[in-house]
């Protein structure tokens, strides 16, 4: 059955990577039930964020500015280029949305293990990872700005999920995910 599971998320997977080849990515707009294309979007980054020394990144969820994320909820997370040794600014400001490209983070989440203590059974979890199989959905924002090169991605996940229930985050989950600290204008539908 593992080798089944295995061979089904393999072909969903790569159903869904031709599905992106067929053209420009899209996300869906809650409020009014569309699609609409991401291309030519822009970020607008509202105060400074400090990327700690030693990571390349910091984490956005449910508006609040976070060093670790909850992957069963939406997220985002600012890229820059390098770790460094040194925390790095990323200064307010508008960084032009380039590029657009979807990927898939998969994970299994651990088997619960039983254990004999004293005659009693106790459950615990850390077993060999053989447990249910989850997908996040992520679109990967590549971001451009003359006067912050360093900044490299926006990437927004959705949350993790069953396979067959795995979805992108939607427009407003984005938004939600940033709260305050920036902003996704959307170009005027002509």
């Amino acid at each position: 059955m593992p080798c089944k599971r295995l061979i089904y998320i393999t072909l969903l997977c790569t159903f869904h990577w031709l599905l992106l080849a067929c053209g420009s990515m899209t996300i869906r707009d809650t409020s009014t039930q569309s699609y609409i294309p991401i291309q030519g979007w822009v970020l607008e980054l509202h105060q400074n964020v400090v990327i700690p020394s030693g990571r390349a990144r910091v984490f956005f969820q449910e508006g609040r500015l976070v060093y670790a994320v909850n992957e069963y909820k939406p997220h985002c997370q600012l890229v820059v280029r390098d770790i460094s040794e040194q925390p790095r600014d990323v200064h307010a400001g508008r960084f032009a949305i380039d590029r657009v490209f979807g990927s898939t983070d998969e994970f299994v989440s651990n088997d619960r293990i039983l254990l004999a203590a004293n005659g009693a059974a106790v459950v615990a979890d850390g077993g060999d990872g053989g447990g249910e199989r989850f997908l996040i959905f992520l679109y990967h924002l590549q971001l451009h700005d003359d006067r912050q090169p360093h900044v490299t991605y926006l990437v927004c996940g959705g949350a993790a999920e069953e396979p067959f229930l795995a979805r992108y985050p939607t427009l407003q989950d984005i938004h939600a995910s940033l709260g305050k600290y920036a902003t996704l204008i959307v170009p005027e539908q002509g």
